[in-house]
């Protein structure tokens, strides 16, 4: 060790051999010190996503074609009034859009899922499902359950098996002005979930004694979708968030976390034969003449238009003591109109 001394403003320097005494006790210490290790190389990620949507396939039309693979399936079902949409996205991105309003009477959910396959997915050499999706209504996403679903069965029933995933904020929606328009907000990012995090569900109940799911279970898969519910796995929840939503869906597919070798999937709208009208017609059957009748009368009383009425004349009667009169003419039909509008 060199030590640089001072006496009287001069300086000197002389070397100091430096050693140890007791148990740590060396002959000398300067032995050489040891090289440090070679750092270990990462492993590569072979893990590799496949869309099924086909949104990136080239062809001008993709996002269309990929729009019609999908159908709403809302609250309406079970008398709510609940309501969105699945589409291609106005702004012209290569994504669809999944927009709605979710409100709590009557129901509380709203939904969306590939419309019947023809033919049915065999996703047994992967691993889970992957979703690249944004949040672009707000940024509480944890305030709402988002599920994704997968249907092993053969028909259009509530038995499904679901998972949940809370979906990425969009930074398109919550940047501010300035920022606006940046290249790097624009990336989406993919969210994973593997097989056994699925369970099977009947309504928003779990089936007991049923394992998750696996992949040897999904050698036949007849629909995929997704789910936006005020129903948590605790029941409903306390602090959910109704109102409008908007999930940007840039990918909804497969992933392998050893993709080297894998073949992609039959995409969904290769599966449901979208464009094939011969098969479609080949599955009609013709209406009888008492349907014919009475189709329209049903459609007339229990349409998702007359339950909107109806719950616009509750709320009506609710807020302004309105009775059924009032509620449909006069005063009470033009407050009716303003009411509705944010419930479509």
């Amino acid at each position: 060790v060199r030590l640089g001394v001072g006496h009287r403003g001069a300086q000197s320097s002389r070397i100091v051999r430096a050693r140890f005494f007791g148990p740590f006790k060396r002959k000398d210490a300067t032995t050489a010190v040891e090289p440090a290790p070679t750092p270990t190389p990462e492993p590569e990620d072979t893990s590799a996503s496949f869309d099924l949507l086909d949104l990136r396939s080239g062809a001008s039309d993709a996002v269309a074609v990929a729009a019609q693979a999908w159908e709403r399936v809302d609250d309406v079902v079970m008398g709510g009034v609940s309501s969105s949409a699945i589409g291609p996205d106005l702004a012209g991105r290569d994504c669809l859009v999944w927009a709605g309003k979710c409100r709590t009477q009557g129901g509380g959910f709203t939904g969306c899922r590939s419309v019947a396959l023809k033919t049915p997915l065999d996703l047994t050499a992967f691993d889970g499902i992957s979703i690249v999706c944004g949040l672009e209504s707000d940024d509480e996403p944890a305030r709402r359950t988002w599920k994704a679903t997968v249907r092993t069965q053969n028909n259009r029933g509530e038995v499904v098996y679901q998972a949940s995933f809370v979906p990425p904020v969009s930074l398109a929606s919550s940047r501010s002005t300035k920022d606006a328009g940046k290249e790097e907000d624009a990336i989406p990012t993919e969210v994973r979930i593997p097989w056994e995090s699925f369970r099977l569900v009947r309504g928003p109940v779990v089936v007991p004694d049923v394992p998750p799911l696996s992949a040897d279970r999904c050698g036949e898969v007849y629909g995929l979708g997704l789910i936006m519910s005020r129903f948590g796995p605790n029941g409903p929840m306390p602090d959910f968030r109704d109102g409008p939503f908007r999930l940007a869906l840039h990918s909804y597919g497969v992933y392998a976390l050893n993709g080297e070798d894998i073949d992609p999937p039959c995409s969904l709208p290769r599966a449901a034969m979208l464009g094939d009208r011969s098969s479609e017609n080949s599955g009609r059957t013709k209406n009888s003449p008492l349907s014919l009748v009475l189709g329209p009368l049903i459609k007339l009383v229990f349409s998702e238009k007359a339950r909107r009425r109806k719950r616009c004349r509750e709320l009506l009667k609710e807020r302004y003591g309105i009775g059924e009169f009032g509620a449909r003419f006069g005063q009470g039909r033009r407050m009716k109109a303003a009411l509705t509008l944010p419930l479509r």
